[in-house]
């Protein structure tokens, strides 16, 4: 009798000792996969990060590239993306209008081309023999942090270098920034935000 109860005894010790191991394991099985899935979301979270970064960066490289191809175009008088090429001092009204067609609008001495599906707006002024004199490059609506819109006074200063000159506009709160570019004048006109309203081109 008393050997049977000293092995009932030893199985019931044994079978608490499995039942504790057991669920300290649980526990220990539960706290990993707990790890586990914080650290799979950090990780998550940490390469969503990344895949933003990029697409500002290339907003930013498109603006960047758009910068450099308005300084070169302005170096030989050229109005930038202006139909085929239009030149400050040298085309015509008549050429203009054969191109692109007359304006939807004139403002005081300027004609105003309105932009749209992503096309840019520009207005152009003409001198008393109606030879262009002066445009101006107002950019696209669509996606302008591509192109007008992604450009700062740092970005100016970086890429061109210091200005002719730079004053605020009072009557706007904007901003003229001047350069001086081969025979012509480029004028960047900064919104009250610091990014570039509108760009113009005229002679010295």
């Amino acid at each position: 009798m008393i050997k049977k109860i000293f092995i009932l005894g030893s199985a019931s010790l044994l079978s608490l000792s499995l039942a504790a191991c057991s669920d300290t394991s649980a526990k220990e099985t539960g706290a990993s996969e707990k790890t586990d899935k914080t650290t799979s979301a950090q990780t998550e979270s940490a390469e969503n990060n990344e895949n933003e970064e990029p697409e500002m960066d290339e907003q930013k490289e498109m603006a960047i590239d758009t910068l450099k191809e308005i300084v070169k175009d302005a170096e030989s008088g050229i109005v930038y993306r202006f139909s085929t090429g239009f030149k400050i001092g040298e085309s015509t009204r008549k050429e203009v209008y054969a191109a692109i067609s007359e304006p939807e609008e004139t403002l005081g001495e300027f004609d105003f081309y309105h932009g749209s599906m992503g096309q840019a707006s520009y207005q152009i002024a003409y001198d008393k023999n109606n030879v262009m004199k002066e445009a101006r490059y107002f950019g696209t609506n669509v996606e302008r942090q591509t192109n007008l819109g992604g450009i700062t006074r740092e970005d100016l200063l970086e890429y061109i270098g210091e200005p002719a000159s730079e004053r605020e506009i009072p009557d706007t709160g904007e901003t003229n920034i001047v350069y001086f570019v081969g025979d012509y004048e480029l004028q960047f006109i900064l919104a009250k935000d610091g990014t570039t309203d509108h760009v113009n081109l005229l002679e010295k």
